[in-house]
């Protein structure tokens, strides 16, 4: 079968029901592939054995391709960012942040208050990917005003969206990196220290075992950080987190 992963076609075969499911909404048409995937039972159990995993074969699967996936994606200018990822307007954000920390409650708020206006893109495991040439800005849904500009950076909806299964197989042109804390009072203001950043972002980036791949990972992690505004955000569990944060990130 082949699948559509950030505009990257991935053969995968023999996959199991739990991840014909899972990657249903990213299934194509198609005899053409970029990367083929060959996974077998004897490898899963490895993966299993060396991540003290308990779940079943089946469903591990799906976590096998991701690995796998993600240690293929930096040599072609893309990687797995661990946050809460989301469209406001045809303009992409992405909250970044431990887990426990609450990104994707902040998210759940900001979509409390923008309604139609916010489409959650992948609420875990977004794929960052930087295009050299100015691409279509969307897929799924026409949007006006993002065309790509800069470095023609896009995150990506992917089926490996988090326990609550928050997103969709879009992308969107991302603009706005945010830092999520916990605070008593609510305050967002742009975060001019990159060394800070960089630091932070390496704790949620998927850093391949590859040497080569790894290095890439970490240029790319200098060139995002070149291509996006960013913010640090702190923040309770009150709407007027959200409402914060948005007037003041937006303007």
């Amino acid at each position: 079968m082949i699948y559509k992963f950030a505009d990257f076609k991935v053969r995968a075969d023999k996959v199991s029901r739990p991840a014909r499911e899972l990657f249903e909404a990213y299934a194509m048409d198609t005899d053409e592939f970029d990367v083929k995937f060959d996974i077998t039972v004897e490898d899963i159990r490895r993966e299993a054995a060396t991540y003290d995993l308990k779940e079943k074969n089946s469903v591990l699967y799906a976590y096998y391709l991701h690995r796998l996936f993600a240690e293929w994606l930096p040599m072609r200018n893309a990687f797995v960012l661990h946050s809460a990822c989301f469209d406001v307007d045809g303009v992409g954000v992405a909250f970044a942040a431990h887990s426990g920390t609450g990104k994707t409650t902040h998210m759940m708020l900001w979509q409390q208050l923008l309604g139609d206006r916010m489409t959650v893109v992948n609420g875990d495991k977004p794929i960052v990917r930087f295009f050299d040439n100015p691409v279509g800005a969307t897929i799924g849904r026409p949007q006006a005003g993002n065309e790509p500009t800069g470095n023609h950076l896009f995150a990506y909806g992917t089926p490996w969206n988090g326990k609550e299964h928050l997103g969709c197989n879009m992308r969107t042109p991302l603009r706005h990196l945010c830092f999520i804390e916990r605070a008593e009072q609510n305050s967002c203001e742009p975060m001019t220290d990159t060394s800070d950043a960089i630091d932070r972002l390496f704790n949620q980036v998927y850093m391949p075992k590859d040497p080569a791949a790894a290095a890439k990972t970490i240029q790319l992690i200098n060139r995002l950080i070149g291509s996006v505004r960013l913010w640090k955000i702190k923040c309770n569990m009150d709407i007027s987190a959200a409402e914060i944060a948005y007037h003041t990130i937006f303007g």
